[in-house]
């Protein structure tokens, strides 16, 4: 039998603090082992007692232990991890950490372990946008420390924005991405020195100033890929909808509104450099306005506008980039779908041959299929699952289940890694 996978979970003194039990109830779920260490702040927020409870094990907070130190018990604990886990991240733990500080058990531990380190970032919005504070998260990132979130949302102090850290179960799902990443050097490392394009987010086709037609995408999962693919060592550019994200980290982001926007900035990337990849997950708007109005319809004329036919089909931007780089990169597409039934063999038939459609129409090399309309899976969701359809060098198309719903940074990586497996063989 193998050993428990180790984690120790670092909770510094952060309101979000309070979620920390969960994190670790979610990781013992998940068969490994947990070490809590907490830093003296986080006492205010989440008590030893219930950390305990759910770890098994009794919570460590001093760096002077009489009771630990005479075996040198703070580097026992840098030593005995797979993995740091750090949640919440305060903007002051980061700082010091990334300064080589060790004035407290957390830092010490974080400055002596040789494990990787995953950090989940939870602080105020203007904390999180300072200068100071990208400074610490680029040296980290050097030194190939993970990272997982912020979200952007309703914070402590008031504000709505990004900064909160991000919900349990997607650190945990991390933290085995993480582990996986460092169990293999092929999957820490797969994509370095690779140049990945990613869409996200919807976009959006304006009939006037105010008002428009969209959809329900979040861009969590676009998100997602571009961030576990810089974290695999991509260079990697992201084309962003309207969205309310926080930057992935070491992510060049390019914001825009519409599908011709869009289209615009992924072909003048693909015009100017190298791509290994273009994944196409934004959610683009199919219509388009026929006549957009320059001033603001009154009720009565957006009414008839609307009873005309006001609108077109918009522009196909995948289909349009594979028609003028088709060969030149890998394209992978996304496609939501509905199915009416539940049965699961009807429901990966369904997708399978919807998807099959969309790969033909679209012209590209891969695509994602997956079902919205549905508990744990598409839009508006912190999970999702599907098929992933690829074409062979035989035209032929090879479909892979995701299997369950799964955090959508979890089914980024197995995405990555799929794609990856068949670009490496002969």
């Amino acid at each position: 039998m193998t050993e428990p996978t180790r984690v120790l979970l670092i909770v510094s003194g952060g309101i979000a603090a309070y979620k920390a039990p969960e994190i670790v109830r979610a990781l013992v779920k998940d068969g490994k082992q947990v070490q809590v260490v907490t830093t003296p702040a986080a006492g205010a927020f989440v008590t030893e007692l219930s950390l305990a409870t759910v770890s098994g094990r009794p919570v460590r907070t001093t760096l002077l232990d009489a009771a630990a130190e005479g075996s040198v018990g703070h580097i026992e604990l840098a030593d005995w991890p797979d993995l740091v886990l750090v949640a919440p991240a305060t903007a002051d733990v980061m700082a010091r950490a990334a300064a080589g500080l060790a004035n407290d058990l957390a830092t010490t531990i974080l400055l002596a372990t040789r494990a990787p380190v995953l950090w989940a970032p939870a602080m105020n919005t203007n904390m999180w946008r300072h200068p100071a504070t990208r400074d610490v998260l680029a040296r980290l990132a050097r030194w190939g420390h993970h990272f997982v979130g912020p979200d952007s949302g309703d914070l402590a102090c008031g504000w709505i924005g990004e900064g909160r850290m991000i919900d349990p179960p997607i650190i945990a799902a991390e933290v085995d991405v993480a582990l996986q990443q460092t169990g293999s050097v092929s999957r820490a490392h797969s994509w370095r020195g690779k140049s990945v394009l990613v869409s996200a987010g919807p976009t959006r086709a304006y009939l006037d100033p105010v008002r428009f037609l969209t959809n329900a995408s979040t861009g969590t999962m676009g998100f997602a890929l571009a961030e576990v693919a810089a974290r695999r060592g991509a260079d990697v550019t992201l084309v962003a909808g309207p969205v309310a994200l926080a930057t992935p980290t070491g992510v060049r982001r390019i914001d825009v509104e519409t599908a011709d926007e869009m289209l615009a900035q992924m072909d003048a990337v693909l015009s100017a450099t190298s791509i290994d990849l273009v994944a196409m997950v934004a959610a683009v708007s199919d219509l388009t306005a026929k006549s957009p109005q320059p001033g603001k319809l009154t009720k009565d004329a957006l009414l008839q506008q609307l009873d005309a036919g006001a609108w077109a089909q918009g522009v196909d931007v995948l289909a349009t980039l594979v028609q003028r780089h088709g060969g030149q990169t890998t394209f992978l597409g996304f496609g939501a779908q509905t199915v009416a039934s539940d049965e699961p063999e009807a429901v990966a038939a369904s997708l399978r041959a919807l998807g099959e459609a969309k790969l033909a129409r679209k012209g590209c090399d891969a695509l994602f299929v997956n079902r919205v309309g549905v508990p744990d899976t598409g839009f508006s969701t912190p999970t999702n699952a599907g098929l992933l359809l690829v074409r062979g060098s035989d035209g032929a198309i090879e479909a892979d289940d995701a299997g369950a719903p799964q955090p959508k940074a979890a089914l980024a990586g197995w995405i990555l890694d799929r794609l990856g497996d068949r670009r490496s063989k002969p």
